[in-house]
């Protein structure tokens, strides 16, 4: 157990099974949590072998070095993340950023954090950046920036979820717009990485204003390809 997850103590209701929890997941629920013991270093892709990289990668490898993430994107979790996101339940959002500062602080240092941005127009529909919600413990607790400003998103894109690998990185492509940063290594974070498209289009942006080395950090990662 982490040191950010340790620290939570109310006592609340799993918000999944309604049962004593000490936070708004209990224990039991928290159990049926999976993620692929074999999956790609490179896109955090469940690989069935003892292979570090997915074939996909070892043909066309993305521009980040390194892809972290907590769980796979199905069962408990995919509902978590959904009544988080468009539900606006965000003591989910709470519970995910205590899980996710205790995964960074396993992590390298890196000289900036930065989120994947959401438009205008999407903020206004939901309300909040979920990405900065999940980032909340970090900024509280590490002495590490957090970018908001260097990079924006200037294209509100379709929704990405039934769209091919292919068909999202023509609708991706120009979202981003980034001012020079000081910065050389950067943790890109999302909530959910299904093809990559998205953090490789947000990591080639700043590639161009000086940026050379990249990881990811993902709440969920699909099986999809």
């Amino acid at each position: 157990m982490g040191v950010y997850t340790q620290a939570i103590t109310p006592k609340q209701s799993c918000v999944l099974c309604m049962e004593s929890a000490n936070f708004c997941v209990c224990k039991k629920c928290e159990a049926e949590f999976s993620n692929q013991i074999n999956s790609c270093k490179t896109c955090a892709h469940p690989i069935n072998s003892n292979l570090d990289f997915c074939g996909q990668c070892l043909s066309n490898a993305p521009i980040f070095s390194r892809a972290y993430t907590l769980y796979d994107y199905q069962g408990l979790v995919a509902q978590l993340i959904k009544a988080f996101k468009y539900d606006k339940q965000l003591c989910i959002g709470d519970y995910f950023a205590h899980k996710l500062a205790d995964k960074y602080q396993s992590l390298q240092d890196y000289d900036a954090i930065i989120p994947m941005p959401l438009s205008s127009e999407r903020i206004k529909e939901r309300g909040f950046n979920q990405v900065l919600e999940l980032l909340n413990v970090i900024k509280r607790k590490q002495q590490v920036i957090i970018d908001t400003h260097s990079i924006k998103r200037i294209k509100t894109t379709q929704s990405l979820a039934n769209l091919s690998f292919e068909q999202r990185q023509i609708e991706i492509k120009g979202a981003f717009e980034a001012k020079p940063v000081p910065y050389k290594r950067v943790l890109l974070v999302d909530d959910i990485m299904t093809t990559g498209a998205s953090l490789s289009e947000l990591a080639k942006t700043l590639l161009k204003v000086g940026v050379i080395s990249f990881d990811t950090l993902t709440l969920s990662r699909t099986s999809k390809l």
